[in-house]
């Protein structure tokens, strides 16, 4: 929502409703949930694997699947001390 508010924003272009909404509802869901879980061991983040070269991403996109894969596998590794309700692209903590 902020990068895409955002006209300085690289992504502010890129206006696309059904997939745009989609990650926006996927998002605030991860927010609630991990709201919900709070007092449990389940961390609940959604992760961005970035601009990656699939029939999606196309060609021209500049990461490698296996780079894509990244973030998933880190924060899939998180431990009881790892974030809860994070929005993360390679280590780093996005805007939502």
């Amino acid at each position: 929502m902020t990068l895409h508010a955002d006209p300085k924003s690289p992504i502010y272009n890129y206006k696309v409703a059904a997939y745009n909404v989609s990650k926006s509802a996927v998002n605030a869901y991860t927010v609630q949930l991990a709201w919900e879980l709070r007092d449990s061991t389940i961390k609940v983040n959604a992760v961005h694997p970035g601009h990656v070269k699939t029939d999606m991403g196309g060609a021209a996109a500049p990461m490698e699947i296996v780079d894509g894969a990244k973030s998933s596998v880190a924060m899939a590794l998180i431990g009881g001390d790892g974030p809860n309700g994070s929005y993360t692209h390679m280590g780093k903590t996005l805007p939502w």
